[in-house]
C-alpha cells in the first residue's frame, strides 16, 4: 500500500487540533504518515500532539513563525525524504470523516498525475466555502472559489477540471510538486497557493475538483480572515507582489493599476473602514519592494 504523506503547519492551533487529529486517526483503509511544522506555538498545541505518542506522526518544531509557505516546504521536504508516494497538504482547522482519505485516495488511482481537492464546507456543512475555483483576468488576477457562500443543493455534484483552490486541502503526486517547485517563501501567508497554481497552470500541471468526499472547514480560525489587521496587510501585500512576479510590461502595470483603484472604489464605498483601508495600503507599499 502506497505511503501518504500528509503536512499540515501550526501556529497555536491548541482550539482546533483535537478535532482533526481524532479525524485522521480514525481513518481507515489507508497508509498514512503525519509532519506536523509548528511555527513556535505559544500555546499547548505541541503537548497536545505528543500525548498521542504515535510513530504516525513526525513533530518538526520551529524557533520561529516560518509562516504557511515555508512551513508547508519543510514538511513536504521531509516525506519526500521519508519516501513517501504521495502527498497531502492540509489545514488543521478541518474536519472529515473516516473515509476521507479512502476516498481521495480512489481519485488519486484514476488520476496519477493530476492535483486533486474535495468540496469544502463552512462548519454549518450546509454552506459551501470552496467547490473549485480560478482566476479572473478582468480583476486582475483575483483568485476565486467557486460557489463560496452558497448553500450546497447540489449544483457542484460533479467532478472537474479547474485553476486555482485554496491549498486548505489539496493531494499533490510528487512528480508534480517537483516539476512547479516549492511554495514562494516571500509570501509568508496568503496567495502562495494562487502562485503556485499559477505556475502549475502555466506548465501543463492539471487541478481537478472532486465533489466528493467532502471536509468541513473552520475558515480563518487561527488568521482571523481577509478583514483583520493579518489578513488585509498581507492580502495587499501579497496581491501586488504577485502581479509584479508573473507579468511584465503593459499588464502588469493595467492590473496593478486595477487592484489599487479597486481598493479606492472600497473605500469610497465603504466596504473597506479607514483603518482597513491604511493596512492595505500599508502592506500594498512593501508589495512593492519584494
Amino acid at each position: 500500500m502506497n505511503k501518504l504523506g500528509i503536512i499540515t503547519v501550526t501556529y497555536n492551533s491548541s482550539a482546533v487540533i483535537d478535532e482533526f487529529l481524532v479525524s485522521l486517526f480514525e481513518q481507515v483503509g489507508t497508509n498514512w504518515h503525519l509532519y506536523v511544522v509548528d511555527s513556535a506555538s505559544q500555546d499547548d498545541t505541541c503537548n497536545k500532539i505528543s500525548a498521542y505518542n504515535s510513530e504516525r506522526i513526525t513533530y518538526i518544531q520551529q524557533n520561529e513563525n516560518v509562516g504557511f509557505a515555508k512551513g508547508n516546504n519543510i514538511g513536504i521536504s521531509r516525506a519526500i525524504i521519508d519516501g513517501c508516494d504521495d502527498l497531502l497538504l492540509v489545514n488543521n482547522d478541518t474536519v472529515f470523516d473516516d473515509l476521507f482519505l479512502n476516498k481521495l485516495l480512489k481519485h488519486r488511482d484514476n488520476y496519477p498525475d493530476v492535483v486533486l481537492t474535495p468540496k469544502i464546507y463552512y462548519p454549518d456543512k450546509a454552506t459551501l466555502w470552496c467547490a473549485g475555483g480560478g482566476f479572473k483576468p478582468n480583476r486582475a488576477y483575483a483568485a476565486y472559489h467557486r460557489g463560496e457562500n452558497e448553500i450546497d443543493n447540489g449544483q457542484y455534484n460533479h467532478d472537474c477540471y479547474c485553476d486555482f483552490v485554496p491549498m486548505c486541502c489539496v493531494m499533490i503526486p510528487i512528480t508534480m510538486w517537483l516539476k512547479v517547485g516549492q511554495l514562494d517563501e516571500k509570501y509568508f501567508i496568503y496567495s502562495e497557493d494562487a502562485d503556485w497554481f499559477y505556475r502549475a497552470k502555466q506548465l501543463g500541471v492539471k487541478l481537478r475538483y472532486c465533489f466528493e468526499p467532502s471536509l468541513i472547514h473552520k475558515v480563518s480560525s487561527l488568521t482571523g480572515g481577509a478583514k483583520s489587521k493579518t489578513g488585509a496587510w498581507y492580502g495587499s501585500r501579497n496581491r501586488i507582489y504577485f502581479l509584479r512576479k508573473h507579468f511584465a510590461g503593459w499588464p502588469r502595470y493595467k492590473f496593478l493599476g486595477v487592484y489599487c483603484g479597486g481598493m479606492l472604489i472600497k473605500l469610497i464605498l465603504r466596504q473597506y473602514s479607514c483603518k482597513e483601508f491604511f493596512w492595505r495600503v500599508s502592506g500594498a507599499v512593501l508589495g512593492f519592494k519584494l
